[in-house]
């Protein structure tokens, strides 16, 4: 077979989906739609014990001998700054943005039924914690680590279907592969689609306006596509790490712009009360949909993790990729609780700012109103507003730039073809995904189609898991009979 016949197979199959999605929206948006509605709704608890599971397994790779096991016999090929920041700018910075008011300020005024006695403040901001935490950052670390493991130590080929099978190019999984770059396609298409939602709020607030902006969501969708294309053209350290160093120092000039504008201390203690929150919320929400709650837990919780699985497939190679010389213990360690932290300081740093403030209720009301609104109403009650909204509007356009040319890079290293026409390829697909998202302009709906190619992926994280085990198993066991037979 044609060596390139797969990728090239692969590719139609995207460019015929992403034709539905711009020719029959009503028929394929709005079906995969209702398809990942009722898989929410059957399989919630299901879900969120396996990322509870998922962290676990972590942990316990963390403490075990396992743990001190190098990936790789190189040195690691970035220091551990520019790594974390890597790690951290293609996992979720682009949700950050869209979320960092909106998303605790919607919990506080529409709390689930959760057993919590503090302030609800915390709750909120608990809540939010636990989507964007240890859980979602342990999904992505097992992700990597079991890519690398098979990249590293056991001289695997940088494929999904390489982890289930002894064969080079197993032609029979080459299902395997599909599956994790439709979730990937899926996964920045509802990323773009959401962001060009916000860029939207962010221009009517800047500039007043109030007529139709379709046509700017399809041609800033495009521009955006061109650009992530470029870079990931240009390869990971002339695009990827250099465009991921930007937006940190953007990320970190905005987080310090509005701290100096808040009351640093007051938040400073939001944070650390809601940290605590966080821990004594996590054993009611980690194992099962929140008790008479369960609309909530789909609508946020269960979202949240299939959105976080739908990235694993990308974001798990791109991680390996970039992890080379890094133990197992400093891979899950650094993967797992520096995002984590760094996503809690950002959540207390905006949202924080907002709950000690005299504005709380106007920000409420426009959350409510439009999860779009909740940032540029913050925004506004601090000095140069238009500035400030300005910069996180860049923010967030580099951010999805960003996320979206690891994508397309982790898409051509698990099809085996990182040729500048593949790429082009695959952008162009996820570009025209996302234009029939942005048309729609549904950020609950773009949430939906999100997550459509992480329900199959939950089944192949867990066979990946079992055959990890399975020969694990078999290793020490024959290892434990020739020892037998020696003695």
């Amino acid at each position: 077979m044609d060596v390139n016949f797969q990728p090239r197979l692969f590719i139609f199959i995207a460019a015929f989906i992403a034709v539905l999605f711009i020719f029959f929206p009503q028929f394929s948006v709005y079906q995969l739609a209702s398809v990942t509605e009722a898989v929410i709704t059957e399989m919630d608890d299901y879900v969120i014990l396996f990322s509870t599971v998922v962290l676990v397994i972590c942990f316990a790779l963390c403490i075990s001998p396992l743990g001190k096991t190098t990936l790789g016999d190189e040195a690691p090929e970035f220091g551990i700054v520019i790594w974390l920041v890597m790690l951290f700018t293609t996992g979720m910075g682009s949700g950050l943005v869209f979320w960092g008011v909106a998303e605790p300020i919607y919990h506080f005024s529409n709390m689930p039924p959760i057993t919590y006695d503090g302030d609800p403040k915390d709750a909120a901001l608990g809540l939010t914690y636990f989507h964007w935490g240890i859980h979602a950052w342990g999904l992505y670390a097992l992700a990597g680590l079991l890519i690398g493991w098979q990249v590293y130590i056991n001289k695997r080929p940088m494929r999904i279907s390489a982890s289930l099978s002894k064969s080079e190019r197993p032609k029979w999984l080459a299902i395997v592969d599909l599956i994790a770059v439709l979730a990937i396609l899926f996964g920045i298409a509802g990323v773009l689609a959401n962001t060009m939602a916000l860029v939207e709020q962010g221009i009517r607030s800047v500039t007043g306006i109030e007529q139709d902006l379709t046509a700017m969501r399809v041609v800033l969708t495009v521009v955006v596509g061109t650009l992530f294309m470029v870079s990931s053209a240009l390869g990971l350290k002339k695009g990827i790490k250099r465009l991921s160093c930007f937006n940190m120092w953007l990320m970190v000039a905005i987080f310090g712009f509005v701290l100096v504008n808040v009351d640093i201390f007051a938040v400073a203690g939001r944070m650390m009360s809601s940290i605590t929150a966080y821990i004594v919320l996590l054993p009611q929400v980690s194992l099962a949909a929140i008790e008479g709650g369960e609309k909530w837990s789909q609508g946020w919780t269960v979202i949240y993790l299939i959105w976080w699985i739908s990235w694993a497939p990308f974001v798990g190679p791109f991680i390996a990729r970039i992890s080379r010389g890094r133990t197992v213990r400093q891979f899950l360690i650094c993967t797992i609780f520096i995002p984590t932290l760094a996503s809690i300081m950002w959540f207390s740093g905006f949202a924080g700012a907002v709950f000690e403030s005299s504005y709380l209720t106007e920000v409420v009301q426009a959350v409510n109103q439009d999860y779009t609104k909740g940032l540029f109403t913050f925004f506004a009650q601090l000095p140069m507003s238009d500035v400030l909204s300005t910069a996180a509007l860049l923010l967030l356009l580099t951010f999805v730039i960003s996320s979206s040319d690891s994508a397309i890079y982790s898409a051509c290293m698990l099809m085996d073809d990182t040729r500048t026409s593949s790429k082009i390829c695959w952008s162009i697909i996820v570009v025209t995904m996302g234009i029939a998202l942005a048309i729609i302009n549904n950020v609950d709906l773009n949430k939906q189609v999100a997550i459509v190619g992480a329900i199959p992926f939950i089944l192949v994280m867990i066979t990946q898991i079992l055959v990890v085990v399975y020969h694990k198993i078999v290793f020490w066991w024959q290892r434990s009979q020739a020892t037998y037979s020696s003695s």
